[in-house]
Parts: C-alpha cells; sequence; structure tokens
C-alpha cells in the first residue's frame, strides 16, 4: 500500500517535528526494553549466565564503536541530497558517497 507523498519543505514546524520524534522515541524505547529482557533471560541461563553477562558488557561497546564508524562513513549521502534539492535538482540528486569520503562533492 503506497503512503501519501508528504512535503517536509513546508507546513508547521512542531507538527512536523513531533511526526518525526515519536516514531524514533518509540522504537529507541522498544529497543531498550528488548536489550533489558534480553539481559534477564541471559542471565537466567544456569551455569553460564554470569559469564555470557560479562561478554554481553564488554562486547555492547566495541559493537558502538564499530555502529559509529559505519554511520560516520555512510552519514555523507543524506545531506549532499538535501543540498542538491536546495538547489533545485529535483532529477538527479547527488549521488551516494564512496565508502572512506563521505563529504567529497561532485566534480
Amino acid at each position: 500500500m503506497a503512503q501519501p507523498k508528504q512535503d517536509m519543505g513546508s507546513g508547521n514546524i512542531k507538527k512536523l517535528l513531533l511526526q518525526l520524534m515519536i516514531p524514533a522515541v518509540v522504537a529507541q524505547v522498544v529497543n531498550l526494553l528488548y536489550n533489558i529482557v534480553d539481559r534477564i533471560y541471559i542471565g537466567h541461563i544456569e551455569g553460564i549466565g554470569a559469564a555470557a553477562l560479562t561478554g554481553v558488557g564488554l562486547f555492547a561497546p566495541i559493537l558502538m564503536l564499530l555502529n559509529a564508524f559505519a554511520m560516520l562513513i555512510g552519514a555523507g549521502g543524506a545531506p549532499r541530497t538535501a543540498i542538491a534539492l536546495g538547489q533545485g535538482n529535483k532529477e538527479e540528486p547527488s549521488p551516494p558517497p564512496r565508502p572512506g569520503r563521505p563529504s567529497q562533492g561532485r566534480r
């Protein structure tokens, strides 16, 4: 089912922020609850529960660093597309950035 097209460039700013903010906050709360319940189940594993929780606790920051690096590399496309659309180039927004060069402009 196709959703209607919404113009984010005009309209009430507070309404637009709420439309974007509410799903993001709900997703974060669901993710938080998932992690809490997951750790409860891991902690109740007989024999290795404490060691398993230690492993999860040690690996979580490593996973966050890997995720942050992936987001750093991939975060160049949205601003470049927004710049192209802001310049009136609606037919051909900027191509996605090459890995390792998220802010390189088109030449």
